[in-house]
């Protein structure tokens, strides 16, 4: 899929972005330039790679789940 005028706007407009001519020209060129990068790397042959771990917490010290605690804070005055 190649970016045009028209995509860009739209995208603009679904951003609530306010686009120049000459942005809108710059927008295409990158956007096309990323799309064709992308299209590069879905060429490559991939069969023989394994597929990479996720990190993910098992333990019970799972930090990123901790209970929220209250806290006393810093008074106005402090």
């Amino acid at each position: 899929m190649k970016i045009d005028g028209a995509r860009v706007d739209y995208i603009a407009n679904l951003a609530q972005l306010a686009v120049t001519e000459e942005e809108r020209r710059e927008l295409i060129d990158q956007m096309n330039s990323i799309l064709d990068y992308v299209e590069q790397l879905n060429r490559l042959d991939t069969s023989g790679i394994e597929p990479t771990a996720q990190v993910v917490h098992t333990s019970e010290r799972n930090y990123s789940w901790r209970a929220d605690r209250s806290r006393s804070g810093f008074s106005q005055e402090q």
